[in-house]
């Protein structure tokens, strides 16, 4: 039974979560032991009954829709969680889209069986019988993979380990996600065929917005941490928290901070609702997040007087995770493109 119901308060989830990962998340365990303690946060994640929150009722979910899910995301990036639950929460929100038996059966599986799902894009020129995916953050822990080709064919779920699927661990300079390639060598036949033409779109935006509170939450706990450290830190006999420019470095990081906050949870209500260009400004909001964070990131080493490099403090592992977060499923200038014409659109029609 989970310990949540539906009626769920996401300030009291925030705070669940919060008081579960700085409890179980170790920054730096993924550093001296690959594992990092993965499944043991997995296991508790699973206890509070999270993979459950946008499962529908009638599945044994909770039925609840993302706002659910962002204060989550949040505090994962504050924490620096090393694991990516949005590979299962976007293969939840396209299941649940399609509606199909098959599909409501898979539902039913993760929230009685357990299944993890790695959602995989694979790009427009990969085939389902021979294509090899980079980067797929959590497939080596994943029970499945929900492949969906950007061509805007069929997607297929499938069990992570069946015949014509590897999975193979690369290494990556960030080590506070694990990452995997995804091979390709045939589409095994008892692969489930969802068939929803907007599984791309809901993916990709779930992961977007993922990203975008990730960045979020990990940009204000590096600032947090940064801002202390240099009420602490005196030359001259002052802290340098008093030195004007530094004050104004810092509060130029806060104003860009809650600008992404405040486009994040726009982007995340229009996605909840599938209102007024969801799919655009879920990228978009991810595009001002991990901005955000990947500033404050670099400020905070050089705020750190550039001991920030070293294990003394941990402000280059939010920087390694910023430029991560900044080039997964496409670098800014790819992104910017992606939506563009889109947007454009919108521009253009508003004006008649």
């Amino acid at each position: 039974m989970s310990e949540l119901d539906s009626g769920i308060d996401t300030e009291e989830l925030r705070d669940a979560a919060r008081r579960l990962l700085s409890d179980k998340v170790d920054r730096r365990a993924p550093w001296e032991d690959r594992d990092g303690g993965r499944a043991e946060i997995e296991s508790a994640m699973s206890d509070l009954g999270w993979y459950l929150l946008t499962i529908p009722e009638e599945l044994g979910g909770l039925g609840q829709n993302f706002d659910s899910l962002a204060p989550i995301y949040e505090e994962a990036g504050r924490a620096l969680l090393p694991l990516w639950p949005a590979g299962t929460m976007a293969a939840i929100d396209v299941l649940a889209a399609d509606g199909s038996q098959e599909a409501l059966t898979a539902l039913q599986a993760i929230a009685e069986e357990g299944h993890r799902i790695a959602t995989v894009i694979l790009p427009a020129d990969a085939s389902l019988q021979s294509a090899r995916i980079s980067m797929v953050p959590g497939a080596d822990l994943a029970t499945h993979l929900l492949l969906i080709p950007e061509s805007g064919d069929a997607c297929h779920l499938l069990a992570a380990d069946a015949a014509g699927i590897s999975i193979e661990v690369v290494e990556t300079w960030d080590r506070s996600r694990s990452f995997a390639d995804v091979v390709l060598s045939d589409m095994p036949a008892d692969a489930v065929r969802i068939a929803l033409p907007e599984s791309l779109a809901l993916a990709r935006a779930h992961g977007e917005l993922a990203l975008a509170w990730d960045c979020v939450g990990a940009a204000e706990q590096c600032l947090t941490e940064t801002v202390d450290y240099m009420m602490g830190r005196e030359q001259f006999g002052r802290s340098i928290a008093s030195f004007q420019a530094l004050k104004h470095r810092a509060a130029d990081h806060k104003v860009a901070l809650e600008l992404a906050r405040s486009l994040a949870g726009h982007a995340s209500a229009a996605y909840a609702q599938k209102s007024g260009g969801w799919a655009e400004i879920a990228t978009q909001a991810r595009l001002m997040a991990a901005g955000a964070f990947r500033s404050i990131a670099e400020d905070s080493v050089q705020l750190h007087g550039g001991v920030g490099f070293t294990w003394e403090y941990d402000c280059h592992l939010f920087l390694k995770r910023a430029l991560v977060n900044e080039m997964l499923d496409g670098a800014p200038e790819t992104l910017k493109d992606r939506i563009a014409e889109a947007l454009l659109e919108r521009a253009m029609s508003s004006r008649n």
